[in-house]
């Protein structure tokens, strides 16, 4: 009998007791542990062929955090996703996972962060334990143990043991002390809990409904349509199901439970000793990844994903750097480890902003969202306005940019993810606006007009490589966010048509628009860095990536000149200045912008920019800032004269997002009296849910209107904001 096999893998969880490798931001199953390929990928893998005539395999669903999405489309692109707004330990997962499949499907659950090195054993494990979930067990599986684990779960069978037989269960015992655990070894009938089930989906949710209805319930609830490629749990409901792992739910109390001993050299790798085992062929035993030197020493792993790192004279060590921590401890106490995580974890909330001001911002934007939600598009014309006057009325006869109109499903894309409580209204502007780029706004040869008047109709159909940027941006946030199919079209359609169009193929980078024009500037191609990540991470695409580096090559080679620190913006075809370097024109906007771009691009790639982020933020703070005001000016020349001395809005909540993802460097201080200014010079001082947009030299308002482009800078810096809070 040929069984069919869906694979069901649980991506929970934040491997702190391998911190600072994984954190929660990146947990373990994203990481190349033990090979080049990372845990999750690896995970995945095994079920790409099959190693039994009898047993085939159907493509993964996985379950995971939806903040981890992009990870999850990087690592397996094609997969089907259950996310999750918050964890609740594995039996909504499982739950989840179930409701997602047919009842006569065999669904096999497994963790995404396991190492299996022989997949042939385990292969022939799934075809015994099939035969047994056919028949409507529950089947686990379990490793003979190899010495008293304390850190693991037990399986006491209840009779004779036999490697790929299906014995019947005596009872689950949870991490025992260390003299039960040895009594276990030398009994011989205990095994390891591997936390791998397979069975039928029915099977589960009977058991489910007799042992764990609410989980049931709740994550019934939560799921809305079974049937999507992505499902994104709601989070009410998620919220009121209980959080309860499968072994507590289920497992303790079903009577129809089967085990498959298996040896399938497994490990949880659930501690860096746990990876010193799998990872070790030196003869001192040491396991060294990265630039390490290791001299006269005995028993160590150490990793460097920075610095080398020179060792001599040490034993039995976890030695750890990244690019901002460096650990060190006894490599088989966990605890110690644990400890060092939760005394960084509190000295890095120690850096966050204070909870009044967290809430004060939070209140404004939702205020924010609830303005523009109802004045911001245009009901008889369709379309998102260009502006509102000063005293809140939207003016519907002024002339729009096409890129404000992909800014504006951005932002409310953005107020969907953030939580906003209309997120309904939200989720409507999103569709509309999707639909009006898709039909309204196109150009009859390929890509998208520049500049329409109020009922459409275009006033200049130059097709700009700056408005194509936020196309992609706004298509492949909305598409992450809502699923809506018409995000991804519009998003690959404006990528196809600036590399068919747009690309400048003899000196890099793509030209500004079509037809070509001069001068050439940087600020398209930082915008088009930063949606190329967010396509990226939304779609796994690696050719968007490999768009994003061009972008940074030229940063690092065109754009910034190391003599001045400056990033200029404007050049000539073949990328060299349009004026002597003394005079070139920069923006500290752009600065801190492009500071804040290329550290979300070295998290995403690793590759090293710290340097070019400091040295833009202090050229910014030496020379961008008018001392009289504190804010940051609009346009200054490399020779110290200003250009522009008024204060736009954006250059500020630039400066306060760059900050944030600077804080050790800026300085809280520096950051929560940088927020109060904002708010009382900006964004308080005119009509509610708006703001100033020029302040002058001398510290007056001097706006003639509340712009919508500035929805999306509010949007980019508030994200940080509300995730600075002080705990």
């Amino acid at each position: 009998m040929n069984h069919i096999v869906h694979p069901i893998i649980l991506c929970g969880g934040s491997g702190t007791r391998l911190w600072p490798l994984s954190t929660s931001k990146t947990p373990k199953q994203f990481l190349a542990l033990t090979s080049d390929r990372s845990m999750i990928k690896e995970t995945a893998d095994r079920f790409a062929a099959s190693h039994e005539a009898e047993v085939s395999f159907e493509p993964p669903l996985v379950v995971g955090s939806a903040r981890h999405e992009a990870l999850l489309t990087k690592d397996l692109p094609g997969a089907r996703k259950i996310l999750e707004p918050f964890g609740r330990n594995s039996a909504p997962a499982v739950a989840a996972a179930c409701l997602a499949r047919q009842p006569d499907d065999l669904v096999l659950i497994l963790s995404a962060d396991h190492s299996i090195r022989n997949v042939p054993a385990f292969h022939r494990a799934i075809v015994t334990a099939a035969g047994s979930a056919e028949q409507g067990k529950i089947v686990t599986f379990g490793i003979k143990p190899t010495y008293p684990a304390t850190g693991y779960g037990y399986i006491k069978a209840s009779g004779k043991t036999e490697l790929n037989t299906a014995i019947a269960i005596d009872t689950f015992v949870e991490k025992p002390p260390l003299v039960d655990a040895e009594a276990f070894l030398k009994a011989g009938t205990y095994f390891w809990n591997a936390g791998i089930f397979l069975f039928k989906v029915s099977t589960m949710l009977d058991a489910l409904a007799a042992h764990a209805p609410k989980v049931l319930k709740g994550t019934k609830e939560a799921m809305g349509d079974m049937s999507r490629s992505r499902i994104l749990l709601d989070a009410e409901a998620f919220r009121a199901t209980p959080n309860i792992s499968i072994d507590f739910a289920v497992m303790e109390h079903a009577t129809n439970i089967e085990m498959v001993p298996v040896d399938m050299d497994w490990s949880d790798v659930g501690g860096y000793l746990a990876l010193h085992e799998l990872m070790t062929t030196d003869p001192n035993q040491n396991a060294t990844i990265g630039p390490v030197i290791a001299e006269n020493s005995t028993g160590l792993y150490v990793r460097s994903e920075g610095p080398r790192i020179s060792v001599s004279g040490m034993h039995d060590l976890a030695i750890v750097a990244t690019g901002d921590e460096v650990m060190v401890a006894p490599i088989g106490d966990a605890n110690a480890i644990k400890s060092l995580h939760a005394e960084t974890q509190k000295q890095r909330h120690e850096l966050g902003l204070p909870q009044p001001l967290v809430e004060r911002a939070r209140e404004w934007l939702w205020t924010m969202f609830d303005v523009w939600s109802d004045k911001g598009w245009d009901p008889e014309n369709g379309g998102f306005v260009e502006q509102l006057s000063m005293d809140g009325t939207p003016e519907l006869h002024v002339d729009r940019r096409v890129c404000v109109q992909a800014r504006q499903v951005f932002t409310f894309a953005k107020a969907i993810e953030m939580g906003w409580p209309g997120a309904d209204k939200a989720k409507t502007l999103v569709e509309d606006g999707l639909a009006y780029i898709d039909t309204r706004i196109r150009h009859p040869e390929g890509g998208w007009v520049h500049k329409i008047q109020p009922d459409g109709t275009p006033i200049d159909d130059r097709r700009d490589l700056y408005d194509h940027a936020f196309i992609i941006l706004a298509g492949a946030t909305a598409y992450r966010v809502t699923g809506n199919e018409i995000g991804l079209k519009i998003a690959n359609d404006a990528i196809a048509f600036m590399d068919a169009e747009l690309k400048d193929h003899e000196h890099g980078g793509w030209f500004e628009a079509k037809p070509a024009a001069l001068p050439r500037r940087a600020n398209p191609h930082m915008h088009l860095l930063e949606a190329m990540m967010v396509y990226h991470q939304t779609t796994g695409c690696k050719t968007a990536l490999e768009r994003a580096a061009e972008i940074v090559s030229l940063f690092e080679c065109k754009f910034f000149n190391p003599a001045t620190d400056v990033m200029a913006e404007f050049f000539t075809e073949d990328w060299h200045l349009e004026t002597p370097a003394d005079q070139v024109v920069w923006e500290p906007g752009h600065h801190y912008e492009w500071a804040t771009l290329l550290h979300q691009y070295e998290a995403l790639t690793g590759h090293d920019t710290g340097s070019w982020r400091r040295r833009l933020m202090k050229q910014a703070d030496k020379n961008g800032i008018n001392p009289e005001t504190g804010f940051a000016r609009n346009v200054v020349r490399a020779d110290g004269r200003v250009l522009d001395s008024n204060s736009r809005l954006w250059h500020q909540l630039e400066r306060v997002r760059s900050y944030l993802l600077h804080r050790s460097e800026s300085g809280m201080n520096t950051i929560e009296t940088q927020l109060d200014v904002l708010f009382s010079e900006y964004l308080t001082a005119g009509i509610s849910g708006g703001w100033t947009d020029v302040i002058d030299a001398s510290g007056d308002a001097v706006a003639q209107s509340v712009p919508a482009s500035m929805l999306y800078h509010s949007v980019a810096t508030f994200i940080e904001i509300l995730g600075a809070r002080r705990n």
